[in-house]
């Protein structure tokens, strides 16, 4: 009786973690874009999110106010406040998590992963609310998924394209020195 109690009380557990993760609900695209607009209204997209669906749903914000009509200063502000409304919605002990999944996220986004001055203003505000170690994760992870995600045929990625590389330089024969009149070879 013990053993079937044990049984129904993990299934029961097991029910209700996947009740949880059925309780987040994708925001549509107008909802992604009256959040890029409004950053208030991303707390209530990240309720109930498991921390990938919460990465994935800042990424497609930060695409969002990549679209809006905005100055670069504007646009990086915006995307560094996203990143404290994300971080804070989350459990302390999952910021590196979190900031694994968001570097990720951020790399295989070609709108999200082009710009060097968005991509210094998220890891710049992971610093300022998680601290360095969390933004080096996220800057690890990134690095790591562009390096997998670009390089991968069919990655889905417009990578810009590379200078060929510099010519290589071929030793030259030896200079042969014309002859004088007055000399003679021996």
């Amino acid at each position: 009786m013990n053993a079937n109690w044990i049984k129904w009380t993990a299934l029961a557990v097991c029910l209700s973690g996947l009740n949880a993760q059925a309780a987040f609900d994708r925001p549509t695209r107008a909802e992604l874009k009256a959040a890029a607009e409004d950053l208030s209204k991303v707390v209530e997209l990240l309720q109930d999110a498991s921390i990938d669906q919460a990465a994935e749903t800042a990424k497609d914000v930060v695409i969002e106010i990549v679209k809006l009509d905005l100055d670069r200063v504007e646009r990086d502000s915006r995307s560094s406040s996203l990143v404290g409304y994300l971080f804070m919605t989350v459990q302390r002990d999952d910021w590196k998590a979190l900031a694994i999944s968001f570097g990720r996220m951020v790399a295989a986004s070609p709108t999200a992963s082009m710009d060097p001055s968005l991509l210094s203003a998220l890891q710049r505000a992971i610093i300022e609310v998680c601290g360095v170690e969390v933004a080096s994760e996220f800057g690890n992870a990134y690095n790591l998924a562009m390096l997998t995600i670009a390089g991968a045929p069919g990655g889905g990625k417009n990578v810009p394209p590379q200078p060929p590389p510099p010519p290589v330089a071929l030793p030259l024969r030896p200079p042969v020195a014309t002859l004088y009149e007055g000399q003679q070879l021996p």
